[in-house]
Order: C-alpha cells, then sequence, then structure tokens
C-alpha cells in the first residue's frame, strides 16, 4: 500500500522544484535540521510506544514513566493506598508510585496520524506536535490550516518546505518571516512576493531576485539555473549545505556553524 506521506512530498517537490523526490525517509535529517523533534518511547507497563517532543516541558518526561495510549488502563489501575492518604505530606510522597505521563493527547476526528502529539482534526501525519486541521504533512511543529508541509516551524500555507514563522505561504522553500508569499525560495522579511528569489526585506514585488524586479523572463531563466543546481544535490545527499540562516555565508563560515 503507498505511503500517504510519500505521495505528499512528492507532490510538494514536484511543485517546488519540477521532479518529484523521495521516499520521504532519505530526507528526514534534512527536514528535521531546524524544528523541534521528538521521539518514540517505550511505555513503561509494555504495550506499544508513546511519541514523546523534545520541547518545552516535554523534554522533562521521565522516560521510566511514559505511558502509551495502550498502557492507560494500567496506569488509571494505580491508587494511594489507605496507609498513605494519612494526611498531605504522604499523599504528596506517595505521589511518585502512580504518576505517570500520557503524551498522546489529541481531539477531533484524526486519520493515520503517527508519532505525533497534541493534534486536532489532521489526516496523515507524521512526526509533527501541535497541528491543527491540517493534512499531509511530516516534521512541522506548530502549523495550522495546512497541506503539504515539511520541516516547518509555525506556519500556515501549503505546499512548502522548510519556512519558519510565516503566514499564508504556498509554494515556497527557506522562508522566514513571510505573510502572503508565493512560488517564492529563500527570502527573509518579505510580504506579498510572489515568483521571488533571494529577497530581504521586501514587499509587493514579483519575478525579483535580490530585490531587484527584472521580469518574467529573465526571472524564470534564473530559477531553472538555480533548480538545476539544487535538485542533483538533494537527489544524491538527501539535503542541501545551506538554508535561509546561512545562504549569505562563505563556506568556510557555514562549515564553522556546523561544528
Amino acid at each position: 500500500m503507498p505511503d500517504k506521506l510519500d505521495e505528499s512530498f512528492s507532490l510538494t517537490t514536484k511543485l517546488l522544484f519540477g521532479k518529484p523526490l523521495g521516499p520521504l525517509k532519505k530526507y528526514e535529517k534534512w527536514l528535521r535540521n531546524r524544528v523541534p523533534s521528538g521521539k518514540s518511547v517505550k511505555s513503561c507497563f509494555g504495550k506499544g510506544d508513546a511519541y514523546v517532543p523534545e520541547y518545552g516541558a516535554c523534554k522533562g518526561m521521565p522516560k521510566g514513566k511514559v505511558v502509551s495510549e495502550e498502557d492507560l488502563p494500567s496506569a488509571n489501575s494505580k491508587k494511594i493506598d489507605v496507609a498513605s492518604a494519612s494526611s498531605l505530606s504522604s499523599m504528596k510522597a506517595a505521589l511518585k508510585n502512580i504518576a505517570y505521563f500520557v503524551p498522546t493527547y489529541s481531539e477531533g476526528s484524526n486519520v493515520n496520524a503517527e508519532k505525533s502529539f497534541l493534534y486536532f482534526n489532521c489526516m496523515n501525519i507524521r512526526h509533527c506536535f501541535d497541528l491543527f486541521t491540517s493534512k499531509g504533512c511530516a516534521y512541522a511543529f506548530s502549523i495550522m490550516d495546512a497541506e503539504g508541509l515539511f520541516g516547518m516551524h509555525r506556519v500556515i500555507g501549503s505546499f512548502s518546505i522548510h519556512c519558519y514563522n510565516s503566514l499564508r505561504v504556498q509554494r515556497c522553500f527557506e522562508m522566514d518571516g513571510a505573510i502572503n508569499c508565493r512560488d517564492s525560495y529563500f527570502c527573509h522579511n518579505v510580504e506579498n512576493l510572489q515568483d521571488c528569489i533571494f529577497c530581504f526585506n521586501a514587499k509587493g514585488m514579483r519575478y525579483a531576485v535580490g530585490n531587484v524586479e527584472m521580469g518574467k523572463e529573465k526571472y524564470l531563466a534564473f530559477k531553472q539555473k538555480l533548480l538545476a543546481r539544487l535538485v542533483p544535490v538533494l537527489e544524491k545527499e538527501g539535503a542541501l549545505p545551506f538554508d535561509i540562516y546561512n545562504v549569505l555565508c562563505s563556506p568556510a563560515k557555514s562549515t564553522q556553524n556546523k561544528s
């Protein structure tokens, strides 16, 4: 049976790069790069796993106290005995023996949600945390009303990869602080851009490279040259050696930042 996330990733990469990429697993490390991640923890009662985000208070959950959804009845059966309930101090001391963490919270109607936590009305999601009304997304943190997003952090949008702190982005790649942008790549602190590359602190531009509008024909020629260099690297390595946060750094500085 086809993997729905592979299909979604293939569609998103085809829209962005003109060529479908996959499988999704090959790009996992790259997609996780700047997104709070999580890991599966074996339930302390032995049945199933629970997905624990490595973020905020969740990072402090003792792994020996994590309970899966399958083991909820076992956790619920633990009670404080009568002898330990004689005073508040004795009850407090006894709590450590019956307290467990169940990081499987979700609400609404959800389908095919894997290794995720805190989601509502979602379909076909994996390795996600804090998702609402989204589908076909993976390695995402705090997104809403989304489809086909991968490696995202606090975003509303569709069919995009590696966008952060952005609102209403469509078919975008490596964007940070973007609002109402479409078909754009490697832009920061921008608004109402369409078909733009390497634009920063800009508004209302189209067919622009480096904040200079150059017309549709020249723009598309530049975009084709850029993708011709990016796509083979992604196919071979499963990642790029730079992103929106270090694309303007020299190779030496980028290497130092990684070490």
